[in-house]
Order: C-alpha cells, then structure tokens, then sequence
C-alpha cells in the first residue's frame, strides 16, 4: 500500500502552482471506504447525455492570436489547446457539459475512458471507452486506441523544462494493464490530482506522428476528437470539419467550425480599434460567436442586431486586490479590514464591469455552492464605510493614513481607470490617503510577485490558477511562491494543508468555506472582479453552454445551428 508523509503535501504548493496547474477529486460515494483512516472513495465516472440538435452548417468563431506552432504539448497558449490544433484531441477527462448554471464548476466526467475508480494503494484505475479510433490521417490511418497511447502522451507531457509538465506533478507512473485498462499512480496525497488528467493542455496524441516527425510543432493534426484539422495557409485562419468516426454519436453537430484571428496589437496602438473590428464583423454577420469585454458588450447592446449571450464564469483568474502585511501601516489586522469595509465591489462589477465577473476570494472551487456567497461576504466584510472609518479610529491610527496603491495598467477598455477612480475614491472617504501608482504588466509583476514585494496595496491580474490547490497553496500559503500579503499565518497553512488531502467532498467543501472567512477577516486579498467571459453568438445558434475552466473546449462539439 502507498502512504504518504504530510510533508508532501507542501511540495504541492511549488509544482502545482507553476503554470496554474490542474487537478480534483473524482465523485466519491456518500460513505468512502477506509484505508489505515485514509478515506478512499468510490468513484464511478458521469458521462452525460448527448443533447438533442440538428446536424449541420458552419460556424464562425473569433480568437484572440495566433498559434505559434501545432506542438499541443509543448505550449500553454489558449488559442492552441481550446481553439486551434488542440480541437482535434481528447483527454482521459474532462469537465461536464450542460452545468451553465452552476458555474464556476470543476465538475469532472469521463473523455476517452467510461469509468475511474481510486484503489486502496491510492491509485486510479481507468477504463477505456471501446471503439475509439484515431482520425483517419497519415501516419495514423484510423487505427483503435489503446491504453499504450494515454502512457505515451502522459510521459511525454512530464518532458523536463517543458512548460505544461507542472501540470502532472501530482501525477505519477502510469501503466498500460490491458489495452482499455489503465492504472495512474498518485506522486501526491492531492485531492485535485484527477483535475491534471482534464486540463485541455494534457491531450492525448499519437505516438507514430512524434516518431516520424520528431514533434508536432509542423506535424499532421491526428487526434481523436470530434474535430478534423484542415491545412489553411499562413495569416488565414484555422478550419475544421466533422469527424464522422467520432465516439460519441451523432456528435458533433456542426459540419465545419471556423476559427478567424483578431488579435490586439501592442501598447500603444490605438485603444478600441480591434473591438471596434469584432462588434462590426459580428453585426455584419462574417463572425457568429465571440467572447466580449464589458466595452464591447455595451457597443453590441446599442446595436439593433439580433443576438443572444451568456455569462460563463472561472475563478483563478481576473482582478485580485491584496495588501502587503508586512509593511508598517498594513500590519494591523483592523487597517486591512477597514480596506474592505471601505469598498463595494458588487458595486463596481454592476457600475463598472457591466455586471460580467464575480466576487469572491478567487479560489477555484467544484462547484459554485463551494463559495461564500454574496449576502455572507457583504454583511460581514464589505460595503460598509462607517465601519472602516470606526476601525481606524479604534485601531489608533492618525488620520488620514497613508496608503500606497498599485495598479496594474492593462490594454483594455476605461473599465480599468474606472476602477481606479472609485477605489481611491473609497478609500479616501473613510479615512486613508491613497497615492495611486500606476504600472506596466511587466513592472507590476516585477515589484508585486518579485521577491522584493515592496508594495503596500496591489490591484491588478497574477498568474492564472486552475485549480483549488494551486491558487491556495500558490497564493495564500506562507510558503508559497506568491504569498501576496506577506502573511506567516499557521493557522491558515494547517487549513490548506488539510483540504489539500481531503478526498471527501462534503469535508473538503466545509474546510474551503472555512478558509474563505479566514482570508476575508484577516483581510488578506479577495478578487474584486473574478474572471467572467460574456459570449455573444448569433440568435440562431442553439446548445451554446461554454465552461472554460482549464482551457475546456468539448462544448464546442455540443451546440448547433437551427438555420
């Protein structure tokens, strides 16, 4: 049987965290067995139901850049792995369809396999589903799938210095048992290990394309998803079509998706121009879906053209506010909350952010009921400014107090200097003296994430984290690499230290509630604006649930048009 030292669990904080890793627990029964007190549940994987819809037509979808190479594993950019080359592949999982509205979600289900379980040696054994075959193109011609495959790909994935290996960090020596079985050692007590084997970054690929080709940065696309790759010249876009021989039946609806590249330019090109572009190609009918920013959002809704949106919301990403505890001013526990207290941020996101994003302490959670909610978070430990003046005064400070705030400047639309102006705003009614310092990305993540932290008050974007662990022990453990407030708290380390080995839901969901108080009464960070995406699709375009945690893209196979 394999134990594990509780010293491990701190080794999670430095590999997990350093691409925003992945990882969760699969569905454990109501009661879990017990291996020497190691709670071990019993999962069975959920596969859902294929929807309804009617097959047919073409897509137009906008991305944001273009693909540096077709080399899925060896490259984290989003238009890559969720909507270039990667559309072509599978993964053992991947996160559940039709959940829109319970988002943000890490709700896991089965991709390539039919069924998981976790054996009392803590390690999970997949089964395959049978009949799956590879996209019917050289070198690969259509063969079946095997478990040899997944060894493959994972191994390959684990290449030292290549920038999706943290990703399996958690993950340790896979094993082919027969050609549709497959045993996954844990390398980690972690409870998000199985979230690694979703991530869209971890695609599985044919081993006879890396062996003629040395790797697949100009290789043929062959994978076994529902999309075939289609050659298209530089600057021209990327094109897919149908595969017929999908596994899952009558998926995917759609004949052809098109993906057309609209990308920002640098600072300092003129502001708007590229969403300007998106709004009038949409309206003009040559674009069907895109994701719009709250500038965009506000030029479609002033428009007369048809359409329809939806809100798909992710943590571990958007907008974090934090406060260095180790400065002067800041060490106070009722300075930090009266920060809080001063500030509204359900205000902002409505007068703002055009009510795209969320607030909350930035943790990626399971599912949505796995956060503090709204009425909690603003009675307890926002939106009151009597009660931060009140605090400052009792805490003895002399007012007004001095308050350094940072600012990331980001290439976007005049949200960004909106939420500047009512942040200083705020603060300066209740009692502090805010200097607004002003950088670039590049500064910004230099000063407030280098190891010098000389910063008091930092607002603006960190490095996007995927799952529970990687964001706690990333960005709120003492040890971890991106203690943003500065905090020795052992109380906090033990109750991440806890969660992370807790394979019970129920359990691990009450220890994650209890760290969210934690952070918000000590008045940490919080992230004013977690990450939202606002898609705009066409009137007619029908199934349209997108969930874009760990770079998913299965939805994209799910929806179709009813022309």
């Amino acid at each position: 049987m394999k134990l594990f030292s509780p010293k491990k669990l701190l080794i999670i904080g430095v590999a997990i965290f350093a691409i925003g890793c992945s990882s969760s627990a699969a569905t454990p029964s109501a009661t879990p067995d017990m291996t020497d007190g190691v709670p071990v549940p019993s999962a069975t994987a959920v596969v859902s139901r294929a929807p309804s819809g009617t097959n047919g037509g073409a897509l137009t979808v906008v991305a944001a850049a273009q693909i540096p190479h077709r080399d899925v594993h060896q490259e984290v950019q989003e238009t890559l792995t969720a909507l270039g080359p990667g559309l072509a592949y599978s993964r053992l999982l991947r996160l559940r369809s039709g959940e829109g509205s319970n988002q943000p979600n890490l709700l896991l289900e089965c991709d390539l396999c039919q069924s998981w379980e976790l054996n009392e040696d803590l390690a999970y054994v997949f089964k395959l589903r049978p009949g799956i075959d590879w996209q019917n193109v050289a070198p690969v011609n259509g063969r079946a799938l095997n478990t040899q495959d997944v060894v493959f790909s994972l191994d390959r994935l684990k290449t030292p210095g290549w920038p999706n290996a943290p990703l399996l960090s958690s993950i340790g020596e896979a094993t082919a048992i027969d050609d549709l079985t497959l045993q996954v050692e844990l390398a980690l007590e972690d409870a998000d290990a199985l979230l690694a084997l979703a991530d869209g970054h971890v695609k599985i690929v044919a081993p006879e394309v890396v062996a003629m080709y040395g790797d697949l940065k100009d290789a043929p696309v062959v994978g076994t998803g529902p999309w075939v790759w289609q050659e298209t010249g530089p600057g021209e876009g990327m094109e897919f079509t149908r595969n017929s021989n999908y596994f899952e039946n009558n998926l995917p609806f759609l004949d052809q998706l098109d993906v057309t590249v609209m990308r920002s330019g640098p600072l300092g090109d003129s502001p708007g121009s590229v969403e300007l572009d998106k709004v009038a190609a949409f309206r003009a009918g040559l674009v069907d879906v895109f994701s719009a920013g709250p500038g965009e959002w506000d030029m479609v809704r002033r428009g007369d053209t048809d359409f329809q949106s939806v809100v798909s919301r992710r943590s571990g990403a958007g907008v974090v506010l934090a406060m260095n505890s180790q400065m002067p001013n800041l060490k106070e526990t009722a300075v930090r909350q009266a920060v809080f207290q001063a500030i509204d941020p359900w205000d902002y996101l409505d007068t703002v952010w055009s009510g795209q994003g969320f607030a909350s302490v930035g943790i990626p959670v399971r599912e949505s009921g796995w956060l503090l909610d709204r009425p909690e978070m603003r009675q307890n430990y926002f939106a009151d400014p009597g009660k931060a003046r009140q605090l400052l005064l009792d805490s003895g400070q002399r007012l007004p107090l001095d308050l350094e705030v940072t600012v990331r400047i980001e290439r976007t639309g005049g949200e960004n200097l909106a939420l500047e102006e009512r942040l200083i705003a705020d603060l300066t009614a209740v009692g502090f003296n805010p200097e607004l310092r002003r950088m670039n990305p590049v500064q910004f993540d230099d000063l407030v994430m280098g190891p010098a932290r000389e910063f008091q008050l930092a607002v603006g974007a960190v490095p996007p984290t995927s799952t529970t662990n990687s964001y706690l022990f990333g960005l709120l453990h003492s040890k971890g690499q991106w203690n943003l407030s500065g905090h020795e708290d052992k109380q906090l380390d033990s109750m991440i230290e806890a969660q992370a080995a807790e394979f019970d839901d129920t359990a691990r969901r009450d220890r994650l509630v209890e760290i969210q108080r934690r952070v918000l009464e000590q008045a940490y960070l919080f992230s004013p604006v977690t990450a939202a995406s606002r898609w705009v699709f066409s009137s007619d375009l029908m199934g349209f649930e997108p969930n874009t945690a760990l770079s998913e893209y299965n939805f994209w196979s799910r929806t179709w048009l009813d022309r």
